[in-house]
């Protein structure tokens, strides 16, 4: 067989395939078209319809404009599920609570496929309305950077609308946007500021040597200044009219103490000493400065439940740390001991997957306390990471948590064995070593 024939037998197998090729139909998109509507208004041009990928959370969402009698259409869209919404300026895409539901509805899911004309019908947009009013101490003074929600009536009880979250101002103002028409109450709970600063000055505000009606915490409050559903009035709200004047007088929540004293260690002097303090029943926390001279401490304001204690203090032998829990379910708990000791350490190293570039491994590594949520003042445990991966945090007390720097961690393990949840308990004076902290991307 000549060279020639075989290379014209080739080209001709060639030529052969790529008109079969082009003979087959080309994956061709769907098409999904619908209306932007009001209930109040008919039909709303220049709505942005928004079609986010659900099967593909990173891939790009895909928007058009509706036109003005509020149409529109989408072509060559790539199949899989959708969730198909709406937004305009002045109106909300949450859908009014029908049944049990305990959160807003926004769009509705599509599932699309190649080549489908898909006719999506009306998506309805509501004239968004708005609850607003002030939040008052029982002195009648502004209650700021308390949180407020919208709730709704579930049984015997309510259901949060978490979205529905705003922070009351200076001036114990607050403003809840973007609601559909229905019923609603209003529940305001303790702020969660992270703010040192504004911690420090709310503090000050309600430290008990102020007046008698400030007070560390208070308990849940409902619209107008009630603890339960069943005493608490429901707020009617319009489509597109909004409704002001909701004011909320708090209510004060139990004020108990726990009073005790300071431990050292013998030839040990120690200044210094904070405790930050936890009631994990009612997940309220605070921060307790030990006055000196003298190791005696006596928190007010603690309300009832479990409370964990963590104190931490200088000296001239390092750092000091201790920990003591107790149930407050009497006025005042007396004689308590918190014994200062030589905190503990850890050992280990970083181990990265594949995913993980070298360029982009971590250079510290930072613990996060889970025995008792600490405020923003308490130090952040962290230690640098060796180019071999290896690490050591001193300093340490309490259940703990790794955070690495642009990373996630996927298992902890000691000498081989994997730690369940990835959670840490370090006692006084001890060393863990052997750490293996898994890293990915």
């Amino acid at each position: 067989m000549s060279a020639s024939f075989v290379l014209t037998f080739a080209l001709l197998g060639w030529t052969l395939l790529a008109k079969d090729v082009e003979a087959q139909p080309a994956s061709v998109g769907a098409t999904v078209s619908g209306r932007v509507v009001s209930t109040a208004s008919g039909s709303i041009a220049d709505a942005t319809v928004t079609l986010t990928p659900l099967d593909a959370p990173w891939a790009a969402p895909l928007t058009v404009t509706s036109d003005h009698v509020g149409g529109f259409t989408l072509s060559n869209v790539p199949a899989g599920r959708y969730r198909v919404s709406a937004s305009s300026p002045g109106y909300t895409s949450r859908q009014p609570l029908r049944g049990a539901a305990d959160a807003f509805e926004s769009g509705r899911e599509i599932t699309l496929r190649d080549d489908e004309r898909a006719d999506f019908g009306e998506l309805i947009l509501y004239r968004e309305s708005s609850i607003a009013g002030r939040v008052a101490e029982p002195d009648g003074i502004p209650a700021p950077d308390v949180q407020v929600f919208a709730a709704v009536p579930r049984g015997t009880g309510y259901a949060i609308l978490r979205e529905t979250r705003v922070i009351a101002g200076w001036d114990g103002r607050y403003r809840i946007t973007g609601l559909p028409p229905g019923e609603y109450l209003i529940v305001v709970m303790p702020g969660l500021s992270a703010s040192p600063n504004r911690m420090r000055e709310v503090a000050e505000r309600r430290a008990p040597e102020s007046s008698s009606a400030a007070r560390p915490f208070f308990e849940p409050t409902l619209y107008p200044g009630v603890s339960t559903p069943a005493a608490a009035e429901t707020v009617t709200v319009f489509e597109g009219i909004p409704v002001d004047g909701i004011d909320t007088w708090l209510i004060p929540g139990e004020r108990h103490s726990i009073a005790g004293r300071i431990l050292r260690p013998e030839d040990t002097t120690v200044d210094n000493v904070v405790i930050e303090y936890a009631n994990l029943t009612a997940g309220r926390s605070g921060l307790w400065t030990v006055p000196e001279p003298g190791d005696i401490f006596n928190i007010t304001g603690v309300p009832p439940g479990t409370v964990v204690l963590l104190a931490r203090a200088d000296s001239n032998r390092g750092p000091l740390v201790g920990a003591v829990s107790t149930q407050v379910n009497v006025d005042e708990i007396d004689d308590i001991e918190l014994r200062l000791e030589t905190p503990g350490r850890i050992e280990g190293r970083i181990v990265y997957d594949l995913r993980v570039p070298p360029q982009q491994r971590a250079t510290h590594v930072t613990l996060k306390q889970r025995l008792l949520p600490v405020s923003a003042l308490y130090p952040v445990p962290e230690g640098a990471v060796g180019a071999d991966g290896t690490f050591r945090i001193d300093g340490l007390l309490g259940d703990y948590e790794f955070e690495v720097e642009g990373l996630r961690v996927v298992r902890v393990r000691q000498h081989g064995r994997e730690i369940p949840g990835g959670r840490i308990r370090v006692a006084p004076g001890v060393t863990l070593s052997g750490l293996e902290v898994v890293a990915t991307r």
